[in-house]
């Protein structure tokens, strides 16, 4: 199923992604860990602090970009993006800007992976939950340091049936 994609290129690619992100929207420095493993995912599903969100790509190849954190990273973006404000509220408004931190991450990925101009097709990002499996061929996982956080990426190939 990876035939599809070059994984070097496409790891690089989303490390950039990622990075830029992280920068642009939260300010936050994140670089990649020097203890990145390709199946890093197995520290994330033993914790319970963390939040992961996918989206799936439809066009131009079929695949699914995840990203995880902790508890307190996510927080401390919702505490950028917002300001200050209450703890309650936090709460609340934690969700969405992981959301739409990947959204801007898989545009961009597809975009540098592809070309400017190429039609894209995304699905809504949405969190995936302790119970639910990662889908699909790994093509790339990346782990990042993010001020002291980790920070995972996961591209996977995968296949729908219509």
């Amino acid at each position: 199923m990876t035939d599809n994609f070059d994984a070097e290129h496409a790891e690089r690619i989303l490390a950039e992604c990622v990075i830029s992100v992280f920068a642009d929207m939260a300010f936050i420095d994140v670089e990649r860990s020097e203890n990145n493993t390709k199946n890093a995912s197995d520290t994330y599903n033993a914790n319970p602090d963390s939040a992961r969100a996918a989206i799936d790509v439809l066009a131009p190849l079929t695949c699914r970009i995840e990203l995880k954190i902790n508890t307190p990273l996510r927080d401390r973006i919702t505490k950028t993006l917002f300001g200050d404000i209450a703890e309650s509220e936090i709460k609340k408004t934690a969700e969405d800007p992981l959301l739409e931190m990947l959204n801007i991450i898989a545009g961009t990925f597809l975009s540098g992976y592809f070309g400017s101009g190429t039609d894209i097709q995304l699905e809504l990002p949405r969190y995936l939950y302790s119970d639910e499996q990662s889908s699909g061929q790994e093509i790339a996982a990346i782990r990042m340091d993010a001020e002291g956080e980790p920070v995972e990426a996961i591209l996977s190939s995968i296949r729908y049936r219509y």
